[in-house]
């Protein structure tokens, strides 16, 4: 997964840091640029700012809990690779 996830931020702004699962994907940019590899006509990721983050449980919380981060990630890995 690190050689999947590496390979992704490769082409993104350095606004994009993933250092952990948790705290590097509370404004959502991180999901958006994963999405936006597979799906870019319908994620608009360069008109996208962390501060608009939409009101859902990740967002909410500064740490979010990291088995529901990589549970996520692995279901579009799965969805769009396998």
């Amino acid at each position: 997964m690190d050689l999947y996830s590496d390979t992704i931020w490769a082409s993104y702004p350095p606004n994009i840091d993933i250092t952990n699962f948790s705290s590097s994907w509370n404004d959502g940019l991180a999901f958006c640029a994963l999405l936006h590899t597979y799906l870019p006509a319908h994620i608009p990721y360069q008109e996208l700012n962390s501060q608009d983050k939409d009101i859902n449980e990740m967002a909410r919380t500064e740490r979010p809990d990291w088995q529901n981060v990589m549970l996520y990630v692995t279901a579009i890995y799965k969805y769009f690779e396998t």
